[in-house]
């Protein structure tokens, strides 16, 4: 399975380049196209209803990094879709510091002409294997040229495509790319790593107040390193940290974690390792 990541921040042109490149391969490879946002996207649906033979899924991080997220459940989609030849990932691309790109996969930044300055975007940018630019159809040929030439600056090691949605330009050459990106054959391992914002409000903290903050921060930390942070959603919530709100929050008992209810048959000790399931 070769792995794609799409990233760029919202408007770039991401969904539309990928139907593009997804019309080029169609016919050689088998695909499975999934959507990481945040609250809500219909992209799957869009890519459902265009490509039949394309199957696709969406998966929302709510109180999540939606990059984080996407890293933790990588693994999980390519294991429920071993079979198919080519796994498209497309990022909300909500966040320039954070970055879900693999070393053995292909990372493909579709970077907007009007979005700001190459130099104010960090690994979505320079980690990235091919820059595809788009709406330059906006912009005078000098204007891309510079743009173009603040790209290098940041990424010298780059492919840069000039590429457009609504006409298919760029299509085939980032097509080409990934028909030469080989398989991955082991563990996935990310070429950059992400940064951990946690603090008392990440906590639930809602009272400007840097003792609450700091205390609601403490209490969050040592509920944290209890339990094994998966994202299992078998507490009923959609993620840990909405969990750790809540059992703060006194809204529910840690013990409706099942890693910290003794009497569950899956209950772990604190602070071990736990394989995905």
């Amino acid at each position: 399975m070769k792995i794609i990541i799409f990233g760029g921040t919202p408007g770039s042109g991401k969904t539309s380049m990928i139907k593009c490149v997804i019309s080029e391969l169609i016919n050689d490879y088998s695909i499975h196209y999934i959507k990481f946002d945040v609250l809500n996207s219909s992209d799957d649906e869009l890519i459902k209803n265009k490509y039949e033979k394309v199957s696709s899924e969406k998966k929302l991080s709510g109180e999540v990094c939606p990059d984080h997220y996407t890293a933790l459940e990588i693994p999980k989609v390519i294991r429920k879709n071993y079979g198919k030849d080519i796994l498209i990932i497309e990022t909300a691309g909500l966040c320039l510091r954070c970055s879900p790109y693999v070393n053995e996969g292909l990372a493909i930044n579709v970077l907007n002409n009007l979005a700001g300055k190459p130099s104010s975007y960090g690994p979505l940018l320079s980690k990235a294997d091919i820059v595809a630019v788009t709406k330059g159809d906006l912009l005078s040929q000098a204007e891309r040229e510079i743009f173009r030439a603040e790209i290098i600056k940041i990424n010298p090691s780059a492919k840069i495509i000039e590429a457009n949605g609504l006409t298919g330009e760029g299509g085939i050459d980032i097509a080409n790319f990934i028909r030469e990106t080989p398989d991955f054959k082991d563990n996935l391992t990310l070429k950059h790593s992400m940064p951990t914002a946690i603090c008392g409000y990440c906590y639930g903290n809602k009272v400007l107040n840097d003792k609450e903050t700091a205390l609601t921060f403490k209490k969050g930390k040592e509920l944290k390193a209890k339990i094994p942070n998966i994202n299992c959603g078998k507490c009923g919530f959609s993620s840990c940290n909405e969990f750790v709100r809540a059992v703060i929050n006194n809204e529910i008992e840690e013990t409706q974690c099942i890693y910290l209810n003794k009497k569950h048959p899956d209950a772990i000790p604190c602070n071990c390792n736990l394989e995905e399931e």
